[in-house]
């Protein structure tokens, strides 16, 4: 008996143990949370997700099951979430303007937003994001105080406009607009000028795309490496297609060449595609087969997103189908993507789009039949989509 005693004393110990590791969600109506939250003098954090939303499944299986995530958490807020498409937790998601999952409120005891963030995220910045929600410098009512009471400062506005773009995107365009007004080239040369840049940075054309073009070296002295080479790639991957587009051949190649040489793999694809956009606009279509042939049997031979891509892509021309030569790649394209990956709405419904094209009825029906049989997973809008699709493959 005492052998029974201390055994079932083990099991609840490491169970303790091991919900200390997880975030503790309790089962709470939404006024019980409020009404604890008050008790307690804590924020409520609400998980705001779907049963179909991958991203939440992620973060409940990675972040919330880390240790210091889970101290945190289980320390210093209510912690509550509603599923946002059952019971109280569609009334929530209307009041809370949720529309994009996972989201995440802090909130008071009266149910006041204090803050909000969302999407999939690692825990580091999870977690940067609690510490956030509760500090007052961060906390949503006291920054809308401060700037209808007229506050400008530089600093105060990347505060601004960083938590209210989680909340209120009109209010944090028109704080960016002011910010352009007041941040000054010292400014920018500091720490919080870096958080501009990388926040505001949007092309080489707009002023911090060029500020941070001609202080290169500083901000890559003085950022995270991962971060500076973030900035620098979603650049360049906006000039090129500007280079694309205005036929600045030499622009081009070095853009080019920074992706190629580079060492991870998403570059060099990056690469592959930038080369399909440029023989498409200034190449043949004898280039077009040619270099679309070679990415299919090396780089992209895997990548079926890709190669549904430009089959989709370059299949029709405004509306019309392409020169034959063409459509017969994107075809070939289309068909490799597909038995690769068949259980792709969009893969589907790029075959049976271009078998139309190309009046294969036999097949287009079955492509358009797979892509009608996943749209069921899709938007209503996508089901309509699909029903069209197949009414032309059927009517051939």
């Amino acid at each position: 008996m005492k052998r029974l005693l201390l055994t079932s004393l083990a099991f609840v110990q490491s169970m303790i143990l091991l919900a200390q590791d997880h975030i503790q969600f309790q089962k709470l109506t939404f006024s019980e949370a409020k009404e604890l939250a008050k008790k307690e003098n804590k924020l409520i954090f609400l998980d705001g997700f779907t049963s179909w939303c991958a991203p939440c499944k992620w973060m409940e299986g990675n972040v919330f099951s880390q240790p210091e995530v889970a101290a945190y958490f289980n320390t210093r807020f209510i912690n509550t979430k509603f599923d946002c498409e059952v019971g109280e937790g569609v009334e929530i998601a209307k009041n809370y303007q949720i529309k994009s999952f996972p989201t995440y409120l802090f909130l008071d005891g009266k149910g006041t937003l204090i803050y909000r963030t969302q999407s999939r995220m690692e825990a580091d910045l999870f977690l940067k994001q609690a510490q956030q929600a509760n500090d007052p410098d961060y906390q949503i009512p006291n920054l809308r105080k401060q700037y209808d009471q007229g506050l400008r400062e530089s600093n105060f506005l990347l505060r601004y406009i960083k938590v209210m773009e989680q909340t209120d995107s009109k209010a944090a365009n028109n704080a960016k607009k002011t910010l352009d007004s007041v941040a000054t080239d010292e400014f920018l040369l500091s720490p919080n000028g870096w958080e501009t840049i990388k926040m505001m940075a949007q092309s080489y054309e707009d002023r911090y795309g060029k500020f941070f073009e001609s202080n290169k070296s500083y901000f890559k002295s003085v950022a995270l490496a991962a971060e500076f080479e973030n900035k620098e790639t979603q650049l360049l991957r906006y000039a090129m297609y500007g280079y694309i587009r205005d036929n600045k051949a030499e622009e081009f190649r070095k853009g080019l060449a920074y992706f190629e040489q580079s060492n991870k793999s998403e570059h060099k694809i990056d690469a592959a595609m930038y080369q399909v956009e440029w023989t498409v606009a200034h190449g043949t279509e004898k280039e077009f087969v040619s270099l679309t042939d070679h990415l299919r049997k090396g780089l992209l031979k895997e990548e079926d997103e890709k190669l549904s891509f430009i089959a989709r892509r370059n299949a029709n021309v405004k509306g019309d189908a392409a020169k034959p030569s063409i459509l017969k790649q994107c075809y070939i394209l289309a068909k490799q993507a597909v038995e690769m990956n068949p259980s792709s709405y969009s893969n589907q419904g790029t075959l049976a789009d271009i078998c139309i094209a190309l009046k294969k009825k036999k097949e287009a029906i079955k492509a358009a039949e797979a892509a009608r049989g996943l749209a069921e997973l899709e938007t209503s809008k996508i089901i309509k989509l699909a029903d069209a699709l197949l009414e032309r493959a059927k009517s051939l």
